[in-house]
């Protein structure tokens, strides 16, 4: 879904600032705060996997965890592309946060794109049954640049895994099952936008990824009314 990145082993990009001229119109940027997290590690005891029906509006406590995602997985610790892919995700989280629209007062999860980097995003598990029918439908706003472009898919897993972060590449091997591109818009993306999906026999968890690929610019992109059902 999201080409793995020879962009890494380029240069880190610089710090984000808070210029009022990398924010999108008709996006009033506040604070970033850090994104939605379920803890890495086993599964808690205690707590459920976020399940269909889902919808997330960000007008309130958030329904669905996000991730930062910059290429296929994480590449080996102590390595110099584990490093280079740190850096782009820090600088990623950095350029994301919660938003709203001037126009008509909603709130969006927005980021954007980092100089060198050809594909990045953010992803949300979501367990689900298999041999189901799903339909998933999201808000974008985007004014994407020739060469670029912005949409949300989906990724299959044989289990539900309890790890809060990017998977590295033996994870991602042993359980990923297959994708589905869904929605991928180019230029100037404003509304719903709606696809369906079939999960398959082994499947017992996707991804719902919200990508951004290509040419590298400064405007923001939202994305609003996350729903799976």
């Amino acid at each position: 879904m999201l080409a793995f990145l020879a962009g890494c082993q380029e240069e880190i990009p610089p710090a984000a600032t808070s210029s009022s001229k990398q924010d999108p119109k008709p996006v009033v940027a506040e604070k970033a705060p850090e994104p939605s997290q379920i803890s890495a590690g086993t599964e808690p005891v205690d707590k459920q996997p976020p399940r269909p029906p889902l919808r997330e509006d960000f007008q309130g406590e958030p329904k669905l965890p996000l991730f930062p995602r910059v290429g296929d997985f994480q590449p080996p610790p102590g390595s110099e592309r584990h490093l280079n892919w740190r850096s782009f995700i820090d600088h990623l989280v950095k350029v994301t946060g919660v938003a709203e629209n001037a126009a008509d007062g909603s709130r969006g999860w927005v980021f954007r794109s980092i100089k060198s980097i050809d594909s990045l995003g953010y992803f949300s598990p979501v367990a689900v049954e298999p041999n189901k029918i799903y339909q998933v439908s999201f808000k974008l706003i985007a004014d994407l640049p020739e060469g670029a472009s912005a949409g949300m898919g989906i990724l299959e897993f044989d289990e539900f895994l309890w790890i809060g972060e990017q998977y590295n590449e033996e994870t991602y091997i042993k359980h990923f099952l297959g994708g589905h591109e869904g929605r991928r818009l180019t230029g100037k993306g404003h509304g719903i936008q709606a696809f369906v999906f079939t999960t398959g026999p082994e499947t017992r968890m996707v991804h719902l990824v919200l990508f951004r690929d290509g040419t590298h610019d400064l405007n923001s992109l939202m994305f609003d009314d996350i729903e799976i059902r």
